[in-house]
């Protein structure tokens, strides 16, 4: 019986190890696939006809992503690319399982100076700096994709710090963060703009009863002396104002002409930056995504807004208006009567993207926060630039206060 005895605690012995050798199996190969192990896989693209050839499965992984938004896809990503991307040197990262793409980080490295005494290196999102949200596209296995991504590039030692700012607080991240806990890399949270938005009602008339009475007074006057003046106001969308190009130029000319009269260059100063939204915009019409809008006197466009439509959203990127009819607070009006055919089209929100310009405030109670997310290499002279970047902003303020309070 004894014998008998010691053969069963035996056998439960050798299983409870070959449980917890199954277990650190496991924990080992967390990035196996355990259905014949498998493993996942992050490649790195860093030419543009790569890029190129992922056309058809960008946006397909995007459209399962969470995290689906405008500035995520491939027709603005590859024209960005296209126009900006030999100032910068691409690393697009994606995950495949078996043979379907399941996640895409689109980044790029940047080299910066601070302060001209050194100059570091940094990973950021691919089109930061020309888009108001950035992000990382995740279709399957989240939390195993976003591990993979950031062991890929702690493996690399080309870089100093990752940037990951401009992500929008309703993105799945900051939760993939959280989750991620265990052997995490270190990293600052970093709270970014606001960004205003209006939750579209179902008529104008309960979106004006939102509006504070002497805006909606001062709304109405407006509205009403220019239609006294110009008998034929009217909202023309770009192709029924004239042609792509005519529409495009006619934009261009509105949005810098209130800049030139400040002084100032605009966006549209220069040409390759004409010339970039001239390619996304005829891409972005023909996907239905193109939202350009003008308000017209007799015909004649004196203010322009140009929104992005997706996903029941309209995104307001840019607009203008002609200085000579600035007594009529054109931009409130164009924003009123575009927001009207947010509710003729059944559009869910008119996102009034970053910025907390006080005329936003006027139309928009809400508002969301971009989130940044800053890690540093584990190299000692990694540390040492951020800890001296930190220092010198420390002191550079410091400087600023004390001038003021000498003042």
């Amino acid at each position: 019986m004894a014998g008998a005895k010691s053969t069963k605690m035996e056998r439960h012995l050798d299983k409870d190890r070959y449980w917890l050798v199954c277990e650190e199996i496991c924990e080992h190969y967390e990035h196996y696939e355990m259905s014949g192990f498998k493993m996942l896989r992050v490649t790195e693209i860093n030419e543009i006809n790569r890029l190129v050839e992922l056309r058809d499965e960008w946006n397909y992984v995007l459209e399962r992503s969470r995290d689906n938004h405008v500035y995520l896809t491939w027709e603005y990503l590859s024209t960005y690319v296209k126009h900006y991307g030999k100032e910068k040197k691409l690393k697009i990262l994606y995950v495949k399982d078996k043979n379907k793409i399941i996640a895409i980080a689109p980044l790029r490295q940047s080299r910066y100076n601070f302060a001209n005494r050194f100059s570091y290196n940094v990973i950021e999102p691919l089109a930061y700096m020309h888009t108001d949200y950035t992000g990382f596209i995740f279709a399957e296995r989240e939390v195993e994709c976003f591990r993979l991504f950031l062991n890929h590039l702690f493996e690399q030692d080309d870089w100093d710090f990752i940037y990951l700012y401009d992500i929008p607080g309703t993105s799945i991240i900051p939760k993939l963060l959280s989750k991620m806990s265990k052997n995490r890399p270190a990293f600052e949270l970093i709270e970014g703009v606001i960004c205003p938005y209006i939750s579209i009602p179902s008529s104008i008339d309960i979106l004006m009863k939102e509006l504070s009475a002497k805006f909606r007074k001062n709304l109405r006057r407006c509205m009403k002396k220019l239609q006294n003046d110009y008998q034929k106001v009217e909202l023309k969308r770009y192709d029924e104002f004239g042609s792509f190009k005519e529409s495009m130029q006619a934009f261009f000319d509105l949005h810098q002409k209130r800049w030139t009269l400040k002084g100032k260059p605009g966006v549209y100063n220069s040409q390759k930056s004409r010339d970039f939204y001239l390619d996304v915009s005829e891409l972005f019409a023909g996907k239905g995504w193109l939202a350009l809008y003008f308000l017209t006197a007799n015909d004649k466009p004196i203010a322009v807004q140009y929104c992005l439509k997706y996903k029941q959203k309209m995104l307001y990127v840019l607009g203008g208006f002609d200085p000579d009819f600035s007594q009529y607070s054109l931009g409130n009006l164009i924003l009123a009567k575009v927001v009207e055919k947010c509710i003729e089209k059944k559009i869910k929100e008119y996102d009034l993207m970053k910025g907390d310009e006080p005329y936003k405030f006027n139309w928009a109670a809400k508002y969301r926060r971009n989130l940044g997310f800053r890690f540093v290499n584990r190299k000692f002279t990694s540390d040492l630039y951020h800890w001296g970047i930190r220092t010198l902003k420390q002191t550079k303020m410091e400087k600023i206060f004390g001038r003021f309070l000498d003042f």
